[in-house]
């Protein structure tokens, strides 16, 4: 019995101890479950962290790259802003560069050292409806395009340039309708100025000096045929010639070389060159009177001599003079400005001289038959035309002269080869030759005596020195005193100043050095006038859907990246 209690006690102790060993295990199991779940947890906090950290550090770095970008803009922004002020940073894509100076004019105005300033009579906004509107009521041109229009924006354009490269010229617009403009037309009494015109000055000779760009200075006009028809003519823009007209009045007006004339006035019974005296003080001239009844002498330092009606005849040792002059040592180089006067005497040495150079003078006073060409009951009062000339700048922006007392003047063949002969303003053809002191109804002529006489002739002589520059000397005959002497001068409308003064300083070789440069042309060959229907419907598919949808893809792409990345 007592082995029997003994196996059941031992038996149930085992049960305990089982039970004991079973209960122990699912509590370890049960840790060991719990510890592995929070082992998981913490592997994937850790995990988490190490991504976010990455994330964290790639963004860093993004933002970081993002914010040098914007900065890196921001200081490009403000030092183009600060380059564009000072510098010319513009691009012209135009095919023929209609908006840029050229390169040689470029580099002119770099290196000019004197201050300009260019006054334009205008407000730079309203600049080309106002050119429109006096281009076609005073210059009889006929806007019929916009390419037409183009041509005033294009001055706009090209004038702004020019502070751009050099900061000593001052582009200033004046509204003319105000008190700054009145004040202007005061300073500068002696031009007629109007809408559109642009005074350019400096102070680089000591004193002022001053060149007016007119509508003719600046731009170019053809003809147009089909209003012939219609019995009047009208024009149409056919160029701009602003860079050249600006950069040689740049040019003239800060020359600090002042050139001497003298007046040759012991052979003037009457003082034909007050007027004249006045011009060329006005264009920094020199002025010296030679009043010697026998001219022995002329001096190498003057640029050019003035001989003015002149009444009584030169001596074949004062007509040796005035050629040895013109010679100048063969280094050339000199000028002679002539005016005839139709109530002179005859003058044969001096016209024999005047012939040698293809300058032929006859006795006689020119009559207009055309009664639209003369003043009311002054037929020897008439008007005069520049000449056609291809390559001569002198007359290509000239309007017509009026000048009365006209001599018989024609070209003539030169004693030389070396001179060349040029007419530069002539009379109508229907001009004839009346005896001096004929009164204004004489009609003693027939058709056969009406023809063409020039009033402007221009002789060149022109020899090489050793290095083969060209050395020329000059002639200018005009066939009247008036073209300077009379009231018809002081008239803007009028080119008597202008021809005078043209043919004075090229005969004084002023602005040997100035500076031509091609003509601006405006042509239909522009992108606008290139675009049709297909080319609309390709352009806005681009922009409308292409590009969107472009950008759209690329930000869904950069999306999906970033997200996967994590």
């Amino acid at each position: 019995m007592e082995n029997n209690n003994k196996e059941i006690e031992i038996i149930e102790t085992s049960v305990e101890e089982i039970a004991e060993t079973k209960n122990k295990k699912s509590f370890k199991d049960v840790l060991s479950s719990v510890g592995g779940f929070f082992k998981k947890i913490g592997s994937i906090f850790k995990s988490d962290k190490i991504k976010n950290e990455a994330l964290l550090k790639r963004g860093g770095y993004s933002l970081l790259i993002t914010a040098i970008v914007l900065v890196c803009v921001l200081v490009l922004n403000i030092l183009v802003g600060a380059l564009a002020d000072r510098f010319n940073l513009e691009f012209d894509m135009t095919a023929d560069k209609k908006n840029s100076i050229s390169e040689e004019n470029i580099e002119y105005i770099k290196n000019l050292d004197a201050d300009v300033f260019i006054t334009i009579c205008g407000t730079e906004e309203d600049y080309t409806d106002y050119m429109s509107y006096y281009a076609q009521r005073n210059y009889g041109v006929v806007i019929s395009s916009n390419s037409e229009l183009e041509y005033f924006d294009q001055t706009v354009t090209l004038v702004s340039k020019y502070p751009d490269y050099n900061d000593r010229i001052t582009v200033k617009y004046v509204d003319p309708q105000s008190t700054e403009f009145t004040a202007i037309t005061s300073n500068y009494s002696s031009y007629s100025l109007t809408y559109g015109d642009m005074i350019v000055s400096s102070m680089a000779s000591g004193k002022e000096r001053v060149k007016v760009l007119t509508f003719d200075d600046v731009y170019a006009t053809t003809e147009d045929s089909t209003y012939a028809s219609y019995g009047y003519s009208a024009y149409t823009l056919s160029a701009n010639r602003l860079e050249t007209a600006l950069t040689s009045a740049i040019a003239y007006v800060t020359s600090s070389d002042s050139k001497k004339v003298a007046v040759l006035s012991g052979h003037s019974q009457n003082n034909y060159t007050d007027a004249y005296k006045e011009l060329l003080t006005a264009n920094n001239y020199d002025i010296t009177e030679i009043s010697d009844k026998i001219i022995t002498e002329i001096s190498d330092e003057y640029d050019a001599i003035i001989i003015s009606a002149p009444s009584i005849d030169f001596v074949g040792s004062e007509i040796d003079v005035i050629a040895d002059f013109l010679e100048n040592d063969g280094k050339m180089g000199k000028g002679l400005i002539f005016f005839a006067d139709a109530t002179c005497p005859s003058l044969p040495n001096f016209n024999s001289f005047l012939t040698q150079w293809g300058i032929s003078v006859s006795e006689g006073l020119l009559f207009e038959t055309y009664s639209s060409n003369h003043m009311q009951n002054e037929p020897s009062t008439m008007g005069v035309y520049p000449a056609q000339l291809e390559d001569d700048d002198i007359t290509s922006n000239l309007t017509y002269a009026i000048a009365n007392y006209l001599v018989p003047m024609k070209v003539c063949e030169p004693a030389t080869t070396e001179r060349t002969v040029t007419a530069l303003m002539q009379t109508l053809e229907t001009t004839v030759v009346a005896p001096v002191g004929a009164a204004t109804d004489w009609a003693d002529y027939t058709d056969d005596d009406k023809q063409q006489f020039d009033c402007v002739i221009q002789s060149v002589e022109s020899d090489y020195d050793s290095e083969n520059n060209r050395l020329t000397s000059y002639v200018m005959a005009f066939s009247s005193v008036e073209f300077v002497q009379s009231t018809w001068a002081s008239y803007s409308d009028l080119c008597n100043q202008d021809i005078v003064m043209a043919c004075t300083d090229r005969a004084a070789h002023v602005g040997d050095n100035s500076m031509v440069f091609t003509a601006k042309v405006i042509t239909n060959e522009s992108f606008a006038s290139s675009v049709n229907e297909t080319n609309t419907k390709v352009v806005a598919t681009v922009f409308m859907f292409v590009i969107p949808i472009a950008i759209i893809a690329v930000g869904i792409v950069v999306f999906i990246r970033r997200r996967n990345a994590r």
